[in-house]
């Protein structure tokens, strides 16, 4: 689960500050994959970051690891910054009832105050759109968001859930790990999941004296199915993911829809492994669609930040976040990504107290657009394409992700949790 949206930078070296925000407020891989340990870990890690939007910012993170349950965990963060911006968040992720093996329990709250905010306005800053072929036109204005969200996740009881001793932390996160041989059929293989969130999510945009507010209360019901060997490291079978979105606006009183999806493949490339521990082509399609879209107005159709949008850190890598922004949105990734032989951070990181079993390299490129209905013939034409670098690094348990992303636009440095698909 992704609750972390990063700040992007100019400067390639600003994701090396925010590997210490990673470390700190991170969710931890750990809650799915790999072996857990009978004891708590526990982390508190100052964070120092520069970003166009705050400035040089200092702050305090901490993750705690199997607090309570060995599946479970607990984060927190807050940071201040010169220009006066200030964010808070905390988590607790992947909770229990006793007895009640397969359901889990998920709570988030975040709220940060930025006044000198890069984000693009056109006419309303909420739900202005912003097309395939739309300027980047950029202001400069204050942002206030705050979110709070709680999940529950069923793991259905088939497949490789319907085993006596399956546990989401049995799964390989060591590429010398085996992995299972799967099936197509989801009874037989995979994890099968359904999830239901609510979530409320809240902007305040200030311009000099103006003043706009957006934010919905959004309900999703999700169904996951994840046929891989490992979430963190799958060298073969693939993920499907469909969902529901419902929302009402709270400005306007308008109620929207959102379907989306996503469909994701693995596929291990054997060529020579002296110099490599694994290889991996990952290919990725995602599509969203808002059926309840009005075309002359937005009170039917979702904020920018919730709906069928490309740019960030998850699709569109390279563009600024929310950057593309219509009824209906397709776009390709495709992902080559190595595990070297060569592994200095086991060592380096080892003597300040982290587990760092393994570092990946990853070559990317993203190619979609959004569209005003959803056209497949639309979506193949005048597509937006963006492509880069990224490191991978597991460490506690939680994989940090850091991408290098680049689009005709600008560049970009992001930094996230968790693989992109």
């Amino acid at each position: 689960m992704k609750f972390f949206s990063s700040l992007m930078c100019s400067r390639a070296a600003c994701g090396f500050w925010y590997l210490f925000f990673a470390l700190a407020v991170a969710t931890p891989a750990s809650a799915d994959d790999g072996q857990p340990d009978e004891k708590v870990r526990t982390r508190i890690v100052p964070l120092i970051f520069s970003s166009e939007n705050t400035g040089v910012a200092y702050g305090l993170g901490g993750v705690s690891i199997g607090a309570g349950q060995p599946q479970a965990a607990l984060f927190a963060l807050g940071f201040t910054s010169e220009n006066d911006s200030k964010a808070v968040s905390v988590g607790a992720l992947n909770y229990q009832i006793p007895n009640i093996t397969n359901l889990f329990f998920s709570g988030f709250f975040y709220q940060s105050d930025m006044p000198d905010y890069r984000y693009f306005v056109d006419e309303d800053p909420g739900f202005a759109i912003r097309g395939n072929d739309s300027a980047p036109n950029f202001k400069r204005l204050g942002l206030k968001d705050s979110i709070a969200r709680v999940q529950a996740r069923w793991v259905l009881p088939i497949g490789a859930a319907k085993s006596e001793d399956f546990s989401l932390s049995r799964r390989a996160i060591l590429p010398e790990q085996s992995q299972p041989r799967l099936s197509l059929n989801p009874r037989q293989s995979g994890v099968s999941s359904i999830r239901f969130e609510w979530e409320q999510h809240e902007r305040d945009f200030l311009e000099s004296d103006k003043a706009t507010d957006s934010g919905s209360d959004v309900f999703r019901l999700r169904f996951d199915w994840d046929n891989t060997g490992s979430r963190l490291i799958p060298t073969s079978g693939g993920r499907v993911r469909l969902s529901s979105q419902w929302g009402n606006n709270e400005d306007s009183n308008g109620r929207w829809r959102l379907y989306d999806g996503a469909v994701s493949g693995f596929f291990q490339i054997l060529v020579s492994q002296h110099w490599a521990k694994q290889q991996v082509l990952a290919l990725n399609l995602y599509a969203a669609h808002t059926p309840t879209w009005d075309p002359s107005s937005a009170q039917n159709r979702p904020p920018a930040y919730l709906g069928a949008r490309l740019g960030g850190l998850m699709r569109l890598r390279g563009y600024r976040g929310s950057r593309f922004y219509d009824r209906s949105s397709w776009v390709y990734s495709a992902e080559y990504r190595l595990i070297p032989r060569w592994q200095p951070l086991a060592n380096v990181l080892g003597k300040l107290g982290y587990r760092v079993p393994w570092w990946q390299l990853t070559f990317f490129a993203d190619s979609g657009r959004v569209a005003p209905d959803f056209d497949l013939r639309e979506f193949h034409r005048n597509m937006k394409t963006t492509a880069g670098v990224g490191l991978r690094i597991l460490a506690e348990g939680l994989l940090i992700r850091i991408d290098f992303a680049h689009s005709e636009e600008e560049s970009a440095t992001l930094v996230a949790i968790d693989q992109t698909f």
